[in-house]
Protein backbone atom coordinates (compact mmCIF):
# COMPACT_ATOMS: atom_id res chain seq x y z
CA UNK A 1 0.00 0.00 0.00
CA UNK A 2 1.30 3.20 -0.87
CA UNK A 3 2.93 5.64 1.60
CA UNK A 4 3.18 9.25 0.64
CA UNK A 5 3.72 12.32 3.03
CA UNK A 6 2.33 15.86 2.11
CA UNK A 7 5.96 17.07 3.28
CA UNK A 8 7.44 14.80 0.17
CA UNK A 9 10.41 16.32 -1.95
CA UNK A 10 9.81 19.67 0.26
CA UNK A 11 12.83 20.45 2.32
CA UNK A 12 12.39 22.15 5.82
CA UNK A 13 13.55 25.37 5.13
CA UNK A 14 11.13 25.43 2.33
CA UNK A 15 7.94 24.17 4.45
CA UNK A 16 8.46 26.97 7.29
CA UNK A 17 8.82 30.06 4.86
CA UNK A 18 4.87 28.25 2.97
CA UNK A 19 4.07 28.06 7.08
CA UNK A 20 4.02 31.86 6.59
CA UNK A 21 1.61 31.98 4.02
CA UNK A 22 -0.59 28.75 4.94
CA UNK A 23 -1.03 30.54 8.94
CA UNK A 24 -1.40 26.82 10.65
CA UNK A 25 -3.16 25.82 13.50
CA UNK A 26 -1.12 23.52 15.93
CA UNK A 27 -3.53 21.59 18.57
CA UNK A 28 -2.96 18.61 21.30
CA UNK A 29 -5.22 15.71 21.87
CA UNK A 30 -6.06 13.50 25.01
CA UNK A 31 -7.02 9.88 23.60
CA UNK A 32 -10.33 9.13 23.39
CA UNK A 33 -10.61 12.99 22.07
CA UNK A 34 -12.14 13.94 19.02
CA UNK A 35 -9.84 15.47 16.44
CA UNK A 36 -11.96 16.58 13.73
CA UNK A 37 -16.02 16.27 13.31
CA UNK A 38 -16.58 16.44 9.35
CA UNK A 39 -19.03 19.28 7.99
CA UNK A 40 -20.75 19.88 4.87
CA UNK A 41 -18.57 22.87 4.03
CA UNK A 42 -14.88 22.25 3.34
CA UNK A 43 -12.65 24.47 5.46
CA UNK A 44 -9.66 22.85 6.45
CA UNK A 45 -7.42 19.90 6.53
CA UNK A 46 -5.74 17.92 9.37
CA UNK A 47 -1.93 16.80 9.01
CA UNK A 48 -1.45 13.97 12.21
CA UNK A 49 2.22 15.25 13.49
CA UNK A 50 2.45 12.59 16.01
CA UNK A 51 0.17 9.85 17.49
CA UNK A 52 -2.42 7.34 16.18
CA UNK A 53 -5.93 8.10 15.40
CA UNK A 54 -8.88 6.09 13.57
CA UNK A 55 -10.65 7.83 10.95
CA UNK A 56 -14.21 6.32 11.59
CA UNK A 57 -18.06 6.68 10.50
CA UNK A 58 -21.21 6.49 12.57
CA UNK A 59 -24.44 5.82 10.15
CA UNK A 60 -28.59 6.23 10.51
CA UNK A 61 -28.59 3.63 13.05
CA UNK A 62 -25.47 4.39 14.99
CA UNK A 63 -23.59 1.69 13.86
CA UNK A 64 -20.16 2.39 14.39
CA UNK A 65 -16.91 1.00 11.59
CA UNK A 66 -13.24 2.11 11.14
CA UNK A 67 -12.48 3.64 8.19
CA UNK A 68 -8.55 3.78 8.34
CA UNK A 69 -6.13 4.13 11.19
CA UNK A 70 -4.01 7.40 10.94
CA UNK A 71 -0.57 7.64 12.11
CA UNK A 72 1.99 10.57 11.58
CA UNK A 73 2.34 12.41 8.21
CA UNK A 74 -1.29 11.18 7.22
CA UNK A 75 -3.83 13.94 6.61
CA UNK A 76 -7.57 13.88 6.83
CA UNK A 77 -10.13 16.31 6.37
CA UNK A 78 -13.68 16.70 4.24
CA UNK A 79 -11.64 16.48 1.21
CA UNK A 80 -10.98 12.74 1.93
CA UNK A 81 -14.13 11.91 3.25
CA UNK A 82 -17.85 10.94 1.67
CA UNK A 83 -20.31 13.28 2.02
CA UNK A 84 -23.16 11.12 2.55
CA UNK A 85 -26.22 12.32 4.65
CA UNK A 86 -27.34 10.63 7.93
CA UNK A 87 -24.00 9.45 8.38
CA UNK A 88 -21.04 11.02 10.95
CA UNK A 89 -17.64 11.11 9.95
CA UNK A 90 -14.89 11.68 12.66
CA UNK A 91 -11.27 11.71 13.15
CA UNK A 92 -10.67 10.12 17.37
CA UNK A 93 -6.91 9.90 19.26
CA UNK A 94 -6.41 6.76 20.18
CA UNK A 95 -2.73 7.81 21.53
CA UNK A 96 -2.06 11.44 22.44
CA UNK A 97 -2.19 12.96 19.40
CA UNK A 98 -0.87 16.93 18.34
CA UNK A 99 -2.34 17.43 14.68
CA UNK A 100 -1.66 20.74 12.26
CA UNK A 101 -4.65 22.43 10.63
CA UNK A 102 -4.42 24.39 7.15
CA UNK A 103 -7.37 26.30 5.41
CA UNK A 104 -8.29 24.53 2.55
CA UNK A 105 -8.22 28.01 0.63
CA UNK A 106 -5.02 28.55 1.57
CA UNK A 107 -3.94 25.14 0.18
CA UNK A 108 -5.70 25.53 -3.09
CA UNK A 109 -5.48 29.07 -4.04
CA UNK A 110 -2.51 30.62 -5.78
CA UNK A 111 -0.14 32.12 -3.00
CA UNK A 112 0.58 35.90 -3.08
CA UNK A 113 3.88 35.78 -2.43
CA UNK A 114 4.63 32.99 -5.29
CA UNK A 115 5.76 30.42 -3.29
CA UNK A 116 7.73 27.99 -5.73
CA UNK A 117 7.06 25.03 -3.81
CA UNK A 118 3.28 25.25 -3.47
CA UNK A 119 2.89 23.60 -6.62
CA UNK A 120 4.67 20.64 -5.35
CA UNK A 121 2.56 20.41 -1.96
CA UNK A 122 -0.69 20.32 -4.07
CA UNK A 123 0.84 17.44 -6.19
CA UNK A 124 1.49 15.74 -2.99
CA UNK A 125 -1.95 15.93 -2.25
CA UNK A 126 -2.66 14.15 -5.23
CA UNK A 127 -0.87 11.48 -4.79
CA UNK A 128 -2.69 10.82 -0.93
CA UNK A 129 -5.83 11.57 -2.76
CA UNK A 130 -4.95 8.31 -4.75
CA UNK A 131 -3.79 6.62 -2.31
CA UNK A 132 -6.74 7.32 0.00
CA UNK A 133 -8.67 6.26 -3.02
CA UNK A 134 -6.95 3.49 -3.24
CA UNK A 135 -6.87 2.54 0.86
CA UNK A 136 -10.56 2.84 0.04
CA UNK A 137 -10.65 0.01 -2.61
CA UNK A 138 -8.59 -2.30 -0.57
CA UNK A 139 -10.83 -2.42 2.68
CA UNK A 140 -14.37 -2.48 -0.14
CA UNK A 141 -12.42 -5.39 -1.17
CA UNK A 142 -12.50 -6.96 2.54
CA UNK A 143 -15.88 -6.29 2.92
CA UNK A 144 -17.28 -7.96 0.12
CA UNK A 145 -15.83 -11.48 0.90
CA UNK A 146 -18.64 -13.29 1.62
CA UNK A 147 -18.01 -15.12 4.83
CA UNK A 148 -16.24 -13.49 7.83
CA UNK A 149 -13.40 -15.82 7.66
CA UNK A 150 -12.28 -15.23 4.20
CA UNK A 151 -12.97 -11.37 5.31
CA UNK A 152 -10.61 -11.83 8.22
CA UNK A 153 -7.99 -13.58 5.85
CA UNK A 154 -8.01 -11.03 2.95
CA UNK A 155 -7.03 -8.69 5.44
CA UNK A 156 -4.21 -10.57 7.31
CA UNK A 157 -2.65 -11.00 3.28
CA UNK A 158 -2.72 -7.60 3.16
CA UNK A 159 -1.32 -6.92 6.24
CA UNK A 160 1.38 -9.22 5.00
CA UNK A 161 1.89 -7.28 1.97
CA UNK A 162 2.52 -4.24 4.12
CA UNK A 163 4.60 -5.39 6.27
CA UNK A 164 6.90 -7.49 3.58
CA UNK A 165 6.69 -10.45 6.30
CA UNK A 166 4.32 -13.62 6.70
CA UNK A 167 4.81 -13.27 10.27
CA UNK A 168 4.09 -9.54 11.90
CA UNK A 169 1.99 -7.95 14.25
CA UNK A 170 -1.62 -6.60 13.35
CA UNK A 171 -1.66 -2.36 13.14
CA UNK A 172 -5.24 -2.23 14.28
CA UNK A 173 -6.03 -4.04 18.16
CA UNK A 174 -8.52 -6.98 18.02
CA UNK A 175 -11.50 -4.50 18.77
CA UNK A 176 -10.53 -2.13 16.13
CA UNK A 177 -10.05 -5.13 13.65
CA UNK A 178 -13.63 -6.09 14.38
CA UNK A 179 -14.95 -2.28 13.65
CA UNK A 180 -13.12 -2.18 10.58
CA UNK A 181 -14.70 -5.36 9.47
CA UNK A 182 -18.57 -4.30 10.31
CA UNK A 183 -18.61 -7.53 12.84
CA UNK A 184 -18.48 -8.10 16.31
CA UNK A 185 -15.90 -9.17 18.55
CA UNK A 186 -16.93 -12.24 19.94
CA UNK A 187 -17.69 -13.68 16.28
CA UNK A 188 -14.53 -12.73 14.76
CA UNK A 189 -12.65 -14.34 17.72
CA UNK A 190 -14.58 -17.57 16.86
CA UNK A 191 -13.32 -17.33 13.34
CA UNK A 192 -10.08 -16.49 14.44
CA UNK A 193 -9.77 -19.72 16.93
CA UNK A 194 -11.20 -21.66 13.96
CA UNK A 195 -8.31 -20.61 11.33
CA UNK A 196 -5.98 -21.75 13.85
CA UNK A 197 -7.69 -25.13 14.44
CA UNK A 198 -7.50 -25.10 10.69
CA UNK A 199 -3.57 -24.66 10.21
CA UNK A 200 -4.23 -21.32 8.18
CA UNK A 201 -2.12 -18.94 10.33
CA UNK A 202 -0.92 -18.76 14.03
CA UNK A 203 -1.97 -16.08 16.50
CA UNK A 204 -0.81 -14.73 19.84
CA UNK A 205 -3.10 -12.17 21.07
CA UNK A 206 -1.84 -9.49 17.98
CA UNK A 207 0.93 -11.04 16.48
CA UNK A 208 0.13 -13.13 13.57
CA UNK A 209 1.85 -15.45 11.32
CA UNK A 210 0.34 -17.03 7.86
CA UNK A 211 0.62 -20.75 6.44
Amino acid sequence: MCKNSIFSNISTSEWNRMLQCFQPVVQSFEAGEYIMTFSEHLERIGILLSGTAHLTYTDADGKYSILEQLSTDDVFGEVFSLPLEDQEFTVQAITPCQAMFLSYDHLVKPCSKACAHHSQLINNLFHMTACKAQMLSMHIHILSQRTLQRKLMTYFEYEALQHKSRSYTLSLSLSALADYLCTDRSAMMREIRRLNEQGELRTKGRSITLF
